[in-house]
């Protein structure tokens, strides 16, 4: 006979009583498990709770970043801004500091100079003023690297275009100055052969004092008499000294008194002097056998020179008078770009969060 088992409670332990009833061949009633549905998915439990706290992480990280992104928008924009002020000095610069815009144009202030006083004496060709302007060609050679350093992009569109046009108007007089000076040296020779033969055809002091400094030839105007069947023009003379009475001067001048008469010849290299009265004045009509100077012009200056030293100096004043004119108007240009500048660096900063 088996011993009894002590009773075991199935609330307490339903797998322990349904073995202990096994093992009796007692049928026990199972232990009910009931389970309610609500008739939503498993999925949905605790889902409303974690949306809530997503919603209360992300919404302040959001505004955070809407925040974050518009203080570095205005940063970008005053950085921007500011950088624009600064180019504006660093292009502008002093006159110590190369390849800026008040260093260069003092440079073009000094080519000006030069310039005038070359125009002084109708530009004619002069070594000195030649090597003046070879080394002017050196100091203009603007350092572009310098002076863009600066962002461009932080200019003013307009302002940005004037300071290209500036220094491409730098760029284009030297240039210029280049050739003329290559031009120059290469007709050196040439030009003084033409300077020998203007130095040799102009009256010196000592031959004419009255007219000393003008070119010795005249014109003798001619025209047929009854004593003197001449035809009727001008013939080109040589004049020579002056004559105090009846004696021909040595020293160019006559020591009391007015010259006689002045001194001409038909043939270069001639012996003997003519007489004859030099008209410098007069209004319509000018008397026979009378000399008359010739005054300065081109075919004069050729017929003296020579015809291809005289085109090689009417191209040396002609590239001359094209530089000075540019020259003025960059000048001009440089002084309305010098004011904006210091308009445009002169300009309050804007704030900035990462100044």
């Amino acid at each position: 006979m088996q011993t009894a088992q002590p009773a075991i409670n199935a609330a307490e332990d339903p797998f322990g009583a349904m073995n202990a009833m096994a093992a009796q061949h007692a049928p026990y009633r199972a232990p009910e498990i009931v389970i309610h549905h609500d008739g939503k998915p498993v999925e949905n439990v605790g889902s409303q709770s974690l949306g809530i706290t997503i919603a209360k992480i992300a919404v302040p990280a959001v505004l955070a970043l809407g925040i974050g992104v518009g203080i570095g928008r205005v940063s970008k924009d005053a950085n921007f801004y500011n950088e624009g002020l600064a180019d504006a000095g660093a292009i502008l610069g002093e006159q110590n500091q190369p390849s800026t815009v008040k260093a260069t144009k003092k440079l073009l202030s000094d080519l000006d100079n030069q310039l005038d006083a070359m125009s002084k004496s109708g530009y004619r060709p002069d070594p000195a003023a030649t090597k003046a302007l070879s080394d002017m060609v050196t100091k203009l050679d603007v350092k572009s690297a310098i002076v863009f350093r600066a962002k461009q992009n932080a200019l003013d569109g307009d302002l940005s275009g004037q300071i290209l046009g500036f220094y491409s108007g730098v760029a284009e007089i030297r240039s210029m100055l280049d050739v003329h000076v290559k031009s120059a040296k290469a007709d050196d020779k040439m030009l003084a052969t033409a300077k020998q033969k203007t130095d040799e055809a102009t009256l010196k002091e000592n031959e004419n004092q009255q007219l000393a400094g003008m070119a010795r030839y005249g014109v003798v105007i001619a025209a047929p008499t009854e004593q003197d069947k001449d035809e009727f023009g001008a013939r080109l003379v040589e004049l020579g000294p002056v004559f105090c009475g009846d004696k021909q001067s040595t020293t160019g001048r006559c020591e009391e008194g007015s010259p006689s008469a002045y001194g001409y010849r038909n043939d270069p290299g001639g012996i003997s002097w003519q007489k004859g009265d030099l008209i410098t004045n007069g209004e319509d009509s000018v008397p026979a056998k009378k000399v008359v100077l010739l005054l300065p012009n081109g075919v004069r200056d050729a017929l003296i020179k020579g015809s291809e030293p005289g085109a090689s100096e009417a191209y040396y004043v002609k590239r001359l008078k094209m530089i000075a004119e540019r020259t003025k108007k960059l000048i001009t240009d440089a002084n309305k770009l010098e004011g904006q500048l210091q308009t445009a660096s002169s300009k309050g900063k804007r704030f900035s969060f990462f100044m």
